[in-house]
């Protein structure tokens, strides 16, 4: 394992997520997110509604019977050149897309985000907080994978061990009712000077919390610390040394 760093100045964090799922106030619509941008900041100017989309079909009297969409809203977007935010009635997401700059910055937005979200729709208790890095890493290739990963994809032998894409899904638990799924994928590319490699970490907390609890900036923090235990478990020293 690689060891951990406080920051990594060229870090390949393609997108930071912080998440927080609600118990929704009744009477509350979409309707109530939208016309936010003023008060978000002018940076905020793009902005769209949110929809969900559910298909169904399936058999009626021996005959197939649809398929029938049902689209509803549930919220609205917001964004400026480098961030996304949702206001949804179910929840709350700030998402930081690349260049990353420093938790504090990320979590100090999301923060000031979500007061906003609780001061126009209420919810009556916060169900789940989670983090998420999506993190891309670039390989010169062609790779080894075992220089820069400390639990690569393994084939039995007399398979090749030339692998072209893989995907892997593991959840684990910290023993502090605090999960995490971690991915790796090697993606396809079309450079064969470059492998793209995706690590994607999402640690999360089922709770039940006032909105205005105070606690939650330390759940925030904890899962930040099990996202970057796994991580830097995840990679070799190689592997982090070209991102410092």
């Amino acid at each position: 394992m690689a060891r951990p760093r406080v920051h990594l100045t060229h870090a390949p964090i393609a997108e930071a997520v912080l998440d927080l799922r609600v118990l929704r106030r009744e009477g509350i619509d979409a309707n109530q997110f939208s016309g936010l941008a003023a008060t978000l900041g002018p940076e905020y100017g793009q902005s769209a509604p949110m929809h969900s989309i559910e298909a169904r079909f399936g058999i009626e009297k021996g005959r197939p019977v649809g398929p029938t969409q049902i689209q509803e809203a549930v919220g609205w977007v917001y964004k400026t050149d480098g961030a996304i935010v949702q206001f949804r009635v179910d929840g709350f997401t700030f998402s930081k897309l690349e260049p990353y700059t420093s938790w504090e910055r990320v979590f100090g937005e999301a923060d000031r985000l979500w007061r906003i979200y609780v001061q126009t729709a209420r919810p009556l208790e916060i169900s789940r907080v989670a983090v998420r890095y999506i993190n891309r890493l670039r390989l010169p290739g062609p790779a080894e994978l075992r220089q820069y990963l400390e639990a690569p994809l393994v084939l039995p032998p007399p398979i090749s061990q030339a692998v072209r894409e893989f995907l892997t899904r593991v959840v684990v638990d910290d023993g502090n009712d605090a999960p995490a799924i971690l991915i790796q994928a090697l993606e396809a590319s079309l450079d064969p000077a470059t492998v793209p490699l995706l690590l994607d970490i999402d640690a999360f907390r089922e709770v039940s919390l006032p909105p205005d609890d105070p606690s939650v900036a330390g759940i925030f923090e904890q899962l930040r610390r099990l996202k970057n235990d796994i991580f830097f478990a995840s990679v070799t020293e190689r592997t982090v040394e070209m991102y410092e």
